[in-house]
């Protein structure tokens, strides 16, 4: 059955719960008010215990998937419409492609008003905020590491009251029974377990579920995925690995070496680096069926993506050796759409240049053509640059680095010395 190009399976077949433990439709909608509200509009959290027949057939998502059916995109799911437009692959993309097999009976179950028979078949928990990185374009809710200094650094974000630093500081759902008796429900059918954060490989609870999982005999039909600054590989939970249906790690790696370090502080590269060998040459031993590189595209770092392409193609075998890019959308003033035209064009050619590259690489054998679905992902950041013009935002982004760099002893300008030409563009009328 043809689906319409608004179908996403994820409303049919996936759970979400973020970092404060609400009940969500997806993580790719963050930015925007994507809360799976109870039909009397309160937002769903795992708090109370709802069921999945609760939350899935919540008068809300019957609304969300009656709007995919009719060609429709819900407002929250902005950032796949986006990324497909600019010819990226969206979230949407890769989860139809994963489902394709069941897409024509989750329609035809589909009733006139909505209702579906619940199957969760992948589940998604944001254990928490616990974190041992305060990334540069991260923010408290999602780093406990930021807490602390948020309001030392001037970026028109927010600022953080006492109330909300202390709501950020108990973000603690994920200790609680709740966690537990969801997943409890959940293992018997579920085919795709992810965990983030925070950092999820350094919070507990995670191995816990995983212990549980293997216990009650439910691991070997569970794939799991996690998204990971890969900083930390816990002994007890590489032994695990290998009793589930396969293990992928999606690890966030902006850049090489040091300006990873400055971008993801304060990460190690020499620890980064040595954690990605040993997954290279321990795939089979610990159960792994993909380890991709996720690289958020921001200001910071597409000017100078060719170092890390390039380490991962000459150091790299079963490590995907084409890092994926992803845009970053908030906080705006990170964004590359916020470079003036001059910028803007050299990054364009040193895109198109890592392209050339690697299509060169593929061609001649050294990256498996296996590996060229990556491309998609490096010419939908190519595009997105110049979707919008957004030069207004440059002074925030000005202001934010150089508050950061003070707070940390850096020095954006010097280690990244073509953004210069931010700081007096920012005080021209044009931008150019």
């Amino acid at each position: 059955m043809d689906a319409p190009k608004t179908f996403c399976s994820l409303a049919w077949v996936h759970r979400f719960t973020n970092i404060g433990g609400e009940i969500q439709v997806c993580c790719s909608s963050e930015e925007k008010d994507n809360n799976i509200r109870a039909d009397d509009g309160r937002p769903m959290s795992i708090a109370e215990t709802a069921s999945d027949e609760q939350i899935m057939n919540s008068r809300y998502m019957k609304e969300v998937r009656l709007k995919m059916l009719s060609g429709e995109w819900p407002e929250f799911c902005h950032r796949c419409e986006v990324t497909e437009k600019t010819g990226g692959t969206s979230r949407r993309n890769s989860e139809n492609s994963r489902y394709s097999g069941i897409i024509g009976d989750l329609i035809r179950e589909t009733a006139e008003d909505g209702t579906i028979p619940v199957r969760i078949r992948s589940a998604d928990y944001r254990l928490g905020n616990l974190c041992n990185l305060a990334c540069r374009m991260c923010n408290p809710r999602a780093s406990s590491q930021w807490i602390k200094n948020w309001n030392d650094v001037d970026q028109n974000l927010f600022k953080l009251s006492p109330e909300r630093a202390r709501e950020f500081s108990e973000y603690d759902w994920y200790q609680k029974p709740n966690l537990m008796e969801n997943i409890k429900t959940q293992v018997p059918v579920l085919e795709h377990l992810h965990f983030a954060g925070g950092e999820p490989l350094i919070v507990p609870e995670m191995a816990k579920i995983l212990e549980y999982c293997v216990a009650e005999g439910h691991a070997a039909h569970i794939r799991l995925t996690y998204n990971t600054n890969i900083t930390k590989i816990p002994e007890k939970v590489k032994r695990l690995w290998p009793r589930f249906n396969g293990v992928q790690l999606l690890c966030s790696v902006d850049g090489y070496g040091e300006l990873n370090e400055f971008i993801r502080h304060p990460s190690s590269w020499k620890t980064i680096d040595q954690n990605l060998r040993e997954l290279d040459r321990s795939f089979d031993e610990y159960g792994l069926s993909e380890v991709q590189i996720m690289t958020t595209s921001q200001v910071y770092n597409i000017l100078s993506l060719d170092p890390l392409f390039d380490y991962l193609a000459e150091n790299m075998t079963r490590v995907s050796q084409i890092p994926h890019l992803i845009d970053l959308h908030y906080p705006l003033y990170y964004r590359t759409q916020i470079l003036p035209p001059g910028l803007k064009k050299i990054a364009r050619e040193r895109l198109r240049n890592i392209l050339k590259r690697t299509q060169e690489r593929i061609e001649a054998g050294k990256i498996p053509r296996s590996q060229s679905y990556l491309l998609d992902p490096l010419v939908g950041v190519l595009n997105f640059i110049d979707l919008e013009d957004h030069r207004e935002a440059i002074p925030e982004f000005v202001r934010a680095a150089k508050s950061k760099d003070r707070m940390r002893g850096q020095d954006t300008f010097k280690l990244l010395p073509e953004l210069v030409e931010l700081e007096a563009s920012r005080f021209m009328n044009d931008g150019d």
